[in-house]
């Protein structure tokens, strides 16, 4: 079992994609039933405390703050899990960490909170923050699961630095074309390089990164709609998946 080859960069491609699919699925299911409130996109969330501050709505702060607690306490003890099981030599670690996300989803998924028009009603009630607490966690854990692929930094819950880097390596590939085109004088030719450039093979995964997490969101939107919070077994599913995967070919998570 120690010699177990690990996932290559397809595999890791692949993981990436899927997981950051679940996070946009959490995301939208979560902003819908607790009212607003992120389980991954902490930067609205923190938009949130300012706001209700701003209002002096002292007791609608909790809510998004008890989310950004929850979230960076998961990626505090999750980096320290894998920093700990790498250094014992552990390979499968991803299998344990994506295994609790899904059983945080399951309990999310068995909750039976009053609900009305597909939020919950109560927003205030422990059962509330428990909630909140549990799908901040899962995706906290997700993001400190799997945080690199190749050379690029990517983050699975949420899309802002996707966004920013795809932007990044569409300006670098537009100033390499100027360049190429500038020496050579050929179109066919810098078409022809294009594909073989690493900043046209960033955009491209980044892009595709971004349209996963789109995709994610519209279909837990679509799922709720239909099964309320029992639409995360599908996410839960994914994870379990990618569990057996991660004990079979172990994902590198550098």
């Amino acid at each position: 079992m120690t010699n177990r080859p690990q996932l290559g960069k397809g595999g890791k491609i692949a993981v990436a994609l899927s997981l950051t699919g679940v996070g946009g699925f959490v995301d939208a299911v979560g902003y819908i039933a607790l009212f607003q409130i992120f389980t991954a996109n902490m930067s609205g969330n923190s938009v949130h405390v300012g706001m209700f501050l701003g209002r002096l709505e002292v007791s609608d702060v909790m809510r998004p703050l008890c989310a950004i607690m929850a979230y960076a306490t998961a990626i505090v003890l999750t980096g320290i899990a894998v920093e700990a099981a790498g250094r014992s030599g552990v390979k499968s670690v991803a299998s344990f960490n994506l295994a609790a996300e899904a059983l945080l989803l399951t309990f999310f998924a068995t909750a039976t909170p009053a609900i009305d028009r597909g939020q919950i009603v109560d927003l205030h009630s422990p059962c509330y923050f428990a909630l909140v607490a549990l799908l901040a966690t899962a995706m906290g854990i997700q993001t400190a699961t799997l945080s690199h692929v190749g050379p690029l930094t990517v983050y699975t819950t949420f899309v802002t630095g996707t966004i920013t880097k795809f932007a990044e390596s569409v300006a670098g590939v537009l100033v390499w074309v100027y360049d190429h085109y500038r020496l050579s004088g050929k179109t066919s030719d810098t078409f022809r390089l294009m594909p073989k450039q690493p900043e046209v093979r960033n955009a491209a995964f980044l892009a595709s990164i971004w349209l996963c997490y789109v995709a994610g969101a519209a279909i837990g939107t679509i799922t709720k709609s239909k099964w309320e919070l029992r639409s995360l077994y599908l996410p839960v599913v994914v994870l379990v998946t990618l569990s057996v995967i991660d004990q079979w070919r172990p994902i590198d998570l550098q």
